[in-house]
């Protein structure tokens, strides 16, 4: 199950947990990632997605993007790749720009470069944050540098109206930090985090409370950033 993630509904920081939503006051964060999904994962709601709705659990969803978990409550297709709702222009968003309605989604196991001993938390980067992180990623592996001893600063694209991350190179992590980041890395939780490994030898949970969902992924603003 996971315990705690990191929130960017209405381009505010949020800490969700089992019992209760914390908003923070930072417009940015530092952090530090501690693993990632190699995979995209994709998440399709059908009908148009709403904050009033009960569950935030996606009505299809792939944690591998290749084939839909079994638990999901209404199976697009078999594998992913076929499926219609994984193809452009399967969706048009208010704006008019043809998307997809299954929504490619990268899942990061996240600690804050401030509180590293601390919890390992669950963020889900949308359609429209993709291509921020992507080139992030580019500029560090063009410096040698690992993701996961760099501080990464997270804010928002103030230059538009919907929830899009920016990340930046913030700084290399201490020593000490290091060593920390080395022993948790490709640990069983992380995994579970990112859901690479699947949650075992846990009561029956509910996908949303399982994987992780949230209430951004559905409103993603929907992949009109995404290129």
């Amino acid at each position: 199950m996971i315990s705690s993630r990191l929130s960017i509904r209405d381009s505010r920081f949020h800490i969700v947990s089992q019992d209760k939503i914390e908003t923070l006051d930072e417009t940015s964060l530092d952090v530090i990632i501690v693993g990632a999904n190699p995979a995209l994962a994709k998440q399709y709601y059908e009908g148009e997605f709403s904050p009033d709705r009960e569950s935030y659990t996606p009505d299809c969803y792939s944690l591998n993007g290749v084939t839909p978990n079994v638990n999901s409550a209404s199976l697009q297709s078999d594998v992913c790749a076929l499926c219609p709702q994984n193809s452009w222009g399967s969706k048009v968003t208010p704006q008019g720009h043809k998307v997809k309605a299954c929504s490619d989604i990268k899942r990061l196991a996240i600690i804050f470069a401030d509180k590293p001993y601390e919890e390992i938390y669950l963020l889900q980067v949308t359609p429209s944050s993709l291509k921020s992180l992507n080139a992030y990623q580019k500029t560090l592996s063009m410096r040698g540098i690992a993701p996961e001893i760099s501080k990464t600063t997270l804010c928002f694209d103030t230059g538009v109206s919907f929830p899009k991350l920016d990340f930046k190179f913030g700084g290399l992590v201490p020593k000490d930090v290091q060593t920390h980041v080395d022993s948790i890395i490709g640990t069983e939780i992380v995994q579970m985090v990112t859901g690479e490994l699947a949650v075992t030898n846990k009561p029956k949970t509910t996908p949303a409370e399982e994987y992780g969902f949230t209430e951004e992924v559905g409103f993603t603003i929907n992949n009109e950033s995404e290129e």
